[in-house]
């Protein structure tokens, strides 16, 4: 079987970020992985500011924490520091680097239209999809099940065939200058396809130091950023139209968590 996915170019390492719109995130995430883009978003899109989620939660490398005297909120940037409730969550390592999550009272994204860090997430997040598509097709081609190549086992390729398919939905969407309704339906379209890799794997994908890492980190960056529920959004199936409140009431900057990522759940969890 021939998996045929429309990737990034390859090339070395990005030491920079590369020239272009959005997609050059996606190109980011796919050559060095979820930290390395996700710095290279920060430092295009928000220098010195910690971007913050509809409930009011921060998931960002150490690096970037280490380096923002400010955060974001729905009028924009305030200054860090006593008094704004702010706590650290937790951590999480993948790929030997480490990325922080926090709880900050009062922050939330700005006003209006997708910005360009919840735009630049998205095509960060189908950067790694990609990369984890072609990860698990060179994993099954290696790997044989009563002497037939397991890559082209009908049920494996049928669910290959999904993951490609989700990843291919996504780029399309983004393309499309998507509003908040169409990011959430792309991190959902991402996440099945990120646990479907997963499924292919095996064992393998479910190990703390292996491909499933990744996707943890993935699927904590929807839950922390991927765009409040919207009333406007259609009734198409696309998008649900009510959200999912924090588990300490309404969201401190009067947001709603988005619908299918309760925000504090995945990032509070010990």
């Amino acid at each position: 079987m021939t998996v045929t996915t429309t990737r990034p170019p390859a090339g070395g390492p990005v030491t920079a970020a590369p020239p272009g719109g959005p997609e050059r995130h996606r190109e980011a995430a796919y050559r060095d992985g979820p930290v390395a883009a996700l710095i290279l978003l920060h430092d295009a899109t928000g220098p010195g500011v910690l971007p913050a989620g509809p409930g009011g939660h921060v998931f960002v490398p150490r690096e970037t924490e280490a380096t923002c005297d400010r955060y974001q909120t729905l009028l924009g940037p305030r200054p860090r520091g006593a008094g704004t409730g702010e706590r650290v969550l937790g951590r999480t390592t993948v790929d030997g680097r480490e990325l922080t999550a926090l709880r900050i009272d009062g922050s939330g994204p700005p006003a209006g239209e997708p910005d360009g860090w919840a735009t630049g997430l998205a095509w960060l997040r189908l950067g790694l999809a990609e990369r984890l598509v072609d990860r698990v097709t060179e994993h099954l081609g290696g790997r044989t099940v009563q002497r037939t190549v397991t890559l082209n086992l009908p049920l494996v390729r049928a669910m290959l065939a999904d993951a490609v398919a989700g990843t291919t939905e996504c780029r399309a969407l983004l393309r499309a200058a998507p509003a908040p309704y169409t990011l959430r339906r792309v991190h959902r379209s991402l996440d099945e396809t990120g646990r479907t890799c997963l499924h292919l794997f095996g064992a393998a994908g479910f190990l703390a130091a292996g491909p499933g890492s990744e996707v943890r980190v993935s699927e904590l960056l929807a839950d922390t950023y991927a765009p409040a529920a919207d009333e406007k959004a259609p009734a198409d199936g696309a998008a649900l139209t009510t959200g999912v409140s924090s588990a300490d009431g309404a969201a401190p900057n009067g947001l709603t968590a988005p619908t299918g990522y309760p925000s504090p759940t995945d990032l509070e969890r010990p």
